[in-house]
């Protein structure tokens, strides 16, 4: 069943129930007047002094007026009174004799309805009718309405619908509804409105129409272009009448728009106005340009004019796209007209009234494309003209100074809260600044960093006030520009020492750093944190200094120092989505930041010093080195436990590097020196290697133990041969010498890596001693057998035949056998 059908039987339920009400008043008004005849015998007797009026009946008012008036709305007095127990006996009586005697009964309407399958009691949410109702009609005038309230007129569905939303009814509570009426189920609220608007789908016949008057307007006014050429060819046409047939048609389009508009032709209005526009700019550029009838000033108030009505138009009809149009016409204008009294000062002004007029406009109206399009059309057309006059015209702190005007308006209308922000967003804000940096570019020097200067400490003020305004976002997004416009002044001096401007950026970076931190500005500290990146980066990579007292030195004491302050900024207020263990790891930045400091400050030492090239890297290395060493004792410290791993790996980088480093120079020299660095790290490895074994490295050393086992082996073995040779070179042994010693130490080398190997259960570290002992054998008696003397062959045959027998010995004992 439809909705309109379950209203309509509610609607007739009710009735049912008011005709029923009313009948029950009828009986209780009839109880009444017997009761004046006959008074109950209860009551205590009157005083004979009262007059009979006094016991009249109920004064006519009570009664009802009408079928439909509800019960509950009428006084007290009307339903104060209670039937007699001889009416509702008789009525008793009366319908038990029908159903004695079989007579029919009138049926209600509601019985009526569900006979023809209509609906019942049930459909209409009440129970059927019942005979006896003395307790709902005791209920009734403790719950109806004051005495002498006023009986509204209207159904009871009318007097529902005047009650106020989101309450219980006049003077009504929360259940009552339900103590009234005990059997009437609740009705369901109607549903909630959605809160946007249900998208339509796209109507291509709607937008058909909407677009065809323009395209018809573009052909229009291309064939009355073309059909006007060729009356001017065959000089139908005057020049003085060509120019009044444009104005003329400009205003006929404008009436024909008016008219449209006004008939519901909304679009097809529009765009005559459009058009008007188009051909009264049109008409005047010629009047000036072509034939010479009107002068610059006339020619410029008369385009004015017309672009003033545009906005007019569109203000009057709301309409964004004709805003648009009038603006592109606006910018257009100034390169359309040309004669004397034309100045830069003139343009610019021209120009900055427009936007600011146009402005206005969308920001009243909510225009957001528009706002946009004026954004952009504003700095086209500065550049345009820029270009078209020359980059360097004269006219360039002219125009740098109009765009500073516009800048600034637009930073305080945002800031005063009249651009709404879903229109001048926060990336437009941020264009906005890009644009303001560039155009002050254009100023000449005094003025460039004074430009400059004035913003960077406006913005700063303008984040210092929006703090104390406490609101966190204005205040980050201030900040950021802040920051970003002192790095802009502090560029824009030309310098003789780039140190400076280093060193100005790292306390630019390290101070948005800090604040950025402070406040919880993410801005503040991502646009501070590029800045000091980018001034780390070209420390890095091209702060060579070659003198200690020199402004390249600065630049890096600088650096170090700014980074230790921005780490203690980090541990101090640090953000909640970083973790401390974070800020631990990235400790080894710093590290390594120290260890290229330090590489690059021994070379400056060392320079004045006459070492060969070899032993002066021994010592750079060595010292770097030790320091990276050092930081292995950092890993029992709150937050040295990265940096100590991190200083293990860079250690044994260094190692590996020094591998191929020669030890001595081209001519010699320098070899004990070098000998002694190598021996440290050797010895340092071999630290680090047994706090492996014993388990007091991180876990990522020990689980490869024999891994790092077969490594040092390796190293071992290139160090004792680099040793050696190096040696020869520096001393110059004699060939046999060479021979003798570097077999007895290749022998040595593999008992030593075979007992290690047999020891500790390093299989790799083993077979490796195994190889070198084979390879010890065939040198001896292919290499050395052929290439020594008797003296030297019988010397070394005993020494490793004894040496070999007493190892060999070791083995057997240690089996058992």
């Amino acid at each position: 069943m439809s909705e309109e059908m379950k209203e309509l039987l509610k609607r007739l339920a009710a009735m049912e129930e008011e005709m029923r009400a009313m009948r029950q008043d009828l009986i209780s008004l009839k109880s009444g007047e017997k009761r004046v005849e006959q008074p109950d015998r209860h009551e205590p007797e009157e005083p004979e002094t009262m007059e009979p009026e006094e016991l009249s009946a109920p004064e006519p008012e009570n009664v009802p007026e009408s079928p439909s008036e509800p019960d509950f709305l009428r006084g007290k007095s009307a339903l104060s009174e209670e039937p007699s127990s001889e009416d509702e006996q008789a009525v008793m009586e009366s319908e038990e004799q029908r159903e004695e005697t079989g007579e029919a009964r009138t049926p209600s309407l509601s019985e009526m309805m569900a006979s023809i399958g209509l609906g019942g009691p049930k459909e209409s949410g009440e129970e059927p009718p019942e005979p006896k109702q003395k307790e709902e009609e005791r209920e009734l005038p403790e719950e109806a309405g004051q005495p002498g309230m006023a009986e509204p007129d209207g159904t009871p569905d009318d007097q529902r619908s005047m009650q106020p939303p989101g309450s219980y009814g006049w003077l009504r509570q929360p259940g009552e509804e339900k103590r009234v009426q005990p059997g009437k189920k609740d009705t369901p609220p109607p549903a909630p409105k959605p809160v946007f608007k249900e998208q339509k789908p796209f109507d291509f016949e709607q937008q058909f129409a909407v677009w065809l008057p323009r395209v018809f307007m573009v052909i229009l006014l291309l064939g009355v272009l073309w059909g006007l050429k060729v009356s001017f060819d065959m000089g139908w046409i005057t020049e003085g009448v060509r120019v009044a047939l444009g104005y003329i048609g400009s205003i006929l389009l404008g009436y024909l728009g008016y008219r449209s508009i006004r008939s519901a032709r909304r679009g097809f209005g529009l765009t005559l106005w459009g058009g008007t526009i188009v051909l009264g700019i049109l008409t005047t550029f010629a009047a000036n340009q072509l034939y010479g009838y009107l002068p610059l000033v006339p020619a410029f108030l008369i385009g004015i004019a017309y672009i003033a009505t545009g906005i007019y138009a569109s203000v009057r009809t709301k309409s964004e796209t004709l805003t648009v149009f009038s603006a592109i016409a606006g910018f257009l204008l100034p390169f359309l007209l040309e004669g004397e009294g034309a100045s830069g000062l003139m343009f610019c002004a021209y120009v900055l009234i427009l936007f600011l007029s146009l402005f206005y406009v969308s920001i009243r109206s909510r225009h957001r494309v528009t706002f946009y399009a004026l954004f952009l059309l504003f700095n086209v057309t500065l550049f345009l003209y820029l270009v078209l006059d020359g980059i360097r015209g004269g006219h360039e702190n002219l125009i740098a100074a109009t765009a500073l005007i516009q800048h600034l308006a637009l930073l305080f209308f945002y800031l005063k809260g009249s651009i709404p922000r879903f229109i001048f967003t926060e990336v437009l804000l941020y264009v906005n600044f890009v644009f303001g940096i560039m155009w002050i570019q254009l100023f000449d020097e005094p003025t460039l960093q004074a430009a400059y200067g004035v913003l960077a400490v406006l913005y700063a003020a303008l984040a210092v006030y929006a703090s104390m305004l406490k609101d966190p976002p204005l205040q980050d997004i201030l900040s950021t520009l802040a920051v970003a416009a002192t790095a802009a002044f502090i560029l824009s001096f030309r310098m003789d020492e780039p140190a400076m401007k280093l060193m100005l950026l790292f306390v630019v970076g390290a101070a948005g750093i800090w604040a950025g931190l402070r406040s919880g500005a993410m801005r503040t500290l991502a646009v501070s944190g590029g800045l000091y990146a980018l001034g780390a980066l070209s420390t890095v990579s091209f702060g060579w200094f070659q003198e200690i007292f020199s402004a390249e030195h600065a630049v890096w004491l600088m650096f170090i120092g700014t980074l230790a302050l921005v780490y203690a900024a980090f541990y101090q207020y640090r953000p909640a989505w970083i973790k401390t263990s974070q800020v631990d790891a990235a400790l080894i930045a710093g590290q390594i930041v120290v260890l290229i400091y330090l590489f690059r400050l021994s070379g400056v030492l060392l320079r004045d010093v006459d070492l060969p090239i070899g032993p002066e890297w021994h010592l750079r290395i060595g010292l770097i080195g030790l320091l990276a060493f050092g930081s292995f004792f950092l890993q029992r410290s709150a937050h040295g436990r990265y940096v100590a791993e991190a200083g293990v790996i860079e250690f044994l980088v260094l190692g590996a590097v020094l591998m191929f480093m020669p030890m001595t120079g081209w001519r010699g020299g320098g070899y004990w020196l070098s000998f002694v660095v190598s021996l440290l790290f050797a010895a340092g490895m071999t630290y680090l290697f047994v706090k492996v074994i014993r388990g007091q490295l991180a876990s990522k050393f020990r689980m490869g133990v024999p891994v790092i086992a077969f490594l040092l082996q390796f190293y071992y073995f290139f160090l004792l041969n680099k040793l050696l040779f190096s040696g020869v070179r520096e001393f110059g042994w004699q060939q046999e010498s060479v021979l003798f010693v570097h077999t007895f130490l290749l022998f040595l080398f593999a008992f030593v890596s075979i007992t290690a190997g047999r020891k500790m259960g390093w299989k790799a570290v083993r077979n490796a001693g195994f190889i070198i002992l084979v390879v010890s054998f065939l040198k001896l008696f292919i290499i050395d057998l052929a290439s020594v003397s008797v003296v030297i062959r019988a010397i070394l045959f005993t020494a490793v035949g004894a040496a070999g027998l007493i190892y060999s010995r070791t083995l057997q004992k240690e089996d058992g056998e």
